[in-house]
């Protein structure tokens, strides 16, 4: 009887809490806006003296996008939207140093891009940010001996994890 009346409980809550758009409550469904299918990613534009982190970047939105998301990301004359990502700063920041020999143990590579997702037709701008900014940890001192790569991708990795994040969200 018990179960019962808690399993009746259980389906009133699910069919009269639900919406089906997510701005009016709870929704069961996607959280992405289902009018876009594809978005066009163009190679990062690097303002740094970092060669490598605008092409990093790039592949790494590619795959977060395809992984992560409903659309499909092709060529910008098919695409319904483009995401614009400018690569403004990439600084090193030491963390921690050893006691006994003053050299850096824990080092953060800190990425910091603009960027800009908006509609191709009308050039609406969907979703941006300036300013949005990750770090990757590494560590250079002995044992370990980390390249700087290693902090490199981490904070490429993030910051493409944190794009996609935005995107879901933004509308």
């Amino acid at each position: 009887m018990k179960l019962a009346f808690m399993t009746l409980i259980g389906i009133l809550v699910a069919t009269t809490g639900c919406e089906s758009d997510p701005t009016k409550g709870w929704a069961v469904g996607t959280t992405y806006d289902t009018s876009i299918k594809t978005v066009a990613i163009p190679v990062v534009q690097n303002d740094t003296f970092d060669r490598e982190v605008g092409y990093l970047l790039t592949n790494a939105l590619i795959r977060e996008v395809e992984s992560r998301t409903p659309w499909k990301v092709t060529s910008e004359n098919v695409a319904d939207t483009v995401l614009d990502v400018t690569v403004t700063k990439v600084t090193m920041r030491a963390l921690s140093q050893s006691r006994l020999t003053g050299l850096d143990q824990e080092m953060a590579l800190q990425l910091t891009v603009d960027w800009n997702w908006e509609r191709i037709d009308d050039s609406s701008t969907i979703a941006g940010w300036d300013g949005m900014g990750t770090s990757g940890l590494f560590l250079p001192s002995n044992p370990l001996g980390e390249p700087v790569e290693l902090g490199r991708l981490e904070s490429v990795e993030l910051m493409a994890r944190a794009i996609v994040d935005r995107m879901s969200e933004s509308w």
